[in-house]
């Protein structure tokens, strides 16, 4: 079920439209909506000079693939420094006989992709990250906030889904997750346009008890301020969590020869 509140609802819809004036404008400028973090004290940060296994993990905490779509697992040898930057990508590398705490079934995955999940846990505060998104057909590059304890609640700062033609379009999406099983809701998932995909993309996250901003490139471009959501996020405790990933649905489209490539330059947080 979606959820957004008639004010948030405007809001975004005048910030959606503002998004795409940008993007036939053709300027690719930084934008100044983000808040000013000389304000505050910076908590977490990485610049992947170095895989610092103290601070992720590679995959999730409950294990290393979905059985509801058995199509790729978080591979180790898809998570590496290249070229000054933390690399996730995604390959094909068929393994056999993988099992989870799921099911006694085993299971043969054609496909490794690269996930890493912060081993701490942050709550309120500002989350920036600096990321060069892959090129490849069927891709599912994303960066989000997941909670340590329950699921949902989920922020989802960006999801990029690109098209058998290695398009994404205006297929930049924000979301969020709350309530729980059979109540879940969402906010609604809303597409937003980037000029330059390729280059280095800054996105970001403010979150506190009032509201829940997402900027790109500095620009605000989604925020949710109704209570009747942020009650689901009060004072949760949240990992961090980016993946390159597949679209199940494009894999009869993908090449194996291909490998795609998502950058992670930096992670901060501050509060």
């Amino acid at each position: 079920m979606i959820y957004e509140s008639l004010k948030d609802r405007l809001v975004n819809t005048i910030l959606q439209f503002k998004s795409w004036i940008r993007y036939t404008k053709k300027s690719y400028h930084f934008g100044n909506d983000e808040p000013n973090t000389k304000l505050m004290n910076c908590r977490f940060s990485d610049n992947f000079k170095f895989f610092d296994k103290n601070k992720w993990r590679i995959s999730q905490p409950w294990g290393r693939f979905h059985t509801g779509n058995p199509t790729q697992y978080y591979g180790d040898e898809s998570v590496y420094l290249e070229d000054g930057s933390l690399t996730l990508d995604t390959k094909y590398l068929p393994k056999k006989g993988l099992t989870t705490w799921e099911n006694d079934i085993k299971y043969d995955i054609d496909y490794s992709v690269g996930l890493i999940t912060s081993l701490e846990s942050f709550g309120y505060g500002f989350y920036e990250f600096e990321i060069t998104l892959p090129k490849g057909v069927g891709l599912w590059p994303a960066v989000w906030l997941t909670a340590v304890d329950t699921w949902p609640p989920e922020i989802d700062i960006l999801e990029a889904y690109s098209d058998q033609y290695s398009n994404y379009g205006r297929k930049f999406q924000t979301n969020l997750h709350f309530n729980f099983n059979p109540n879940k809701k969402n906010s609604g998932a809303r597409n937003h346009r980037l000029l330059e995909p390729y280059q280095v993309l800054k996105v970001s996250c403010h979150w506190n008890e009032n509201f829940i901003k997402i900027f790109y490139n500095g620009y605000l471009v989604r925020q949710v301020t109704s209570k009747k959501v942020l009650k689901w996020f009060k004072n949760k405790k949240m990992t961090i969590v980016i993946n390159n990933a597949l679209r199940s649905e494009y894999i009869k489209y993908i090449d194996r020869k291909e490998i795609t490539k998502f950058k992670i330059f930096s992670v901060k947080y501050s509060n």
